[in-house]
């Protein structure tokens, strides 16, 4: 099956056949569930507009701070970092490390020493929304792309093969590597 992606999460999506298989050609929509029923499904493709992917996010990243786990999250643009900048100001202080990726342009923000921010200006991040922390069995979280304005393509996984390849790309454009394990 060709890939329903491009870019980066294209790139994700190719190297692991198996997604083909659970792929649902009609790309359902991303329901408003609690973790627990994302992680009983292993494995959900989605179409999304910015609320449900925001919900899951942050289910996401209150797993991260309940368990004390590390969380990397891109972030399309500046803006869309400063909208919940704040609130990671305060998971910092519950969390060891955050990754911020984002298109910073000429900003410059002052943070914790523990908050590592990456500008992802002309890679091919720039379109990607990820939210990614560290579970019982590896890395897990949500993979997407816009694909037109305020409208996403993605999916949620549990596999952390998926996230650790994921986690590599990202680390192999902005220069660095990215420990969650």
């Amino acid at each position: 099956m060709n890939s329903p992606y491009s870019g980066f999460v294209g790139q994700v999506w190719d190297e692991f056949p198996q997604l083909a298989e659970w792929h649902n050609l009609d790309n359902t929509k991303l329901p408003m569930w609690n973790l627990d029923k994302f992680v009983e499904a292993g494995y959900h493709n989605f179409l999304a507009e910015r609320k449900p992917l925001y919900n899951l996010s942050k289910l996401i990243e209150k797993y991260a701070v309940q368990n004390s786990e590390p969380i990397l999250a891109s972030f399309e643009e500046i803006a869309r970092y400063k909208f919940v900048e704040s609130r990671y100001q305060k998971m910092i202080e519950k969390i060891p490390k955050i990754w911020v990726i984002a298109d910073f342009g000429k900003a410059e923000l002052k943070t914790s020493s523990k908050i590592q921010l990456h500008d992802c200006k002309n890679t091919d991040l720039v379109n990607v929304w990820t939210v990614i922390t560290r579970g019982p069995y590896g890395p897990f979280g949500l993979i997407a792309e816009e694909i037109g304005e305020g409208n996403f393509r993605g999916f949620f996984t549990l596999n952390s093969n998926v996230c650790r390849y994921a986690l590599k790309i990202m680390g192999n454009l902005l220069g660095t590597k990215f420990t969650i394990q």
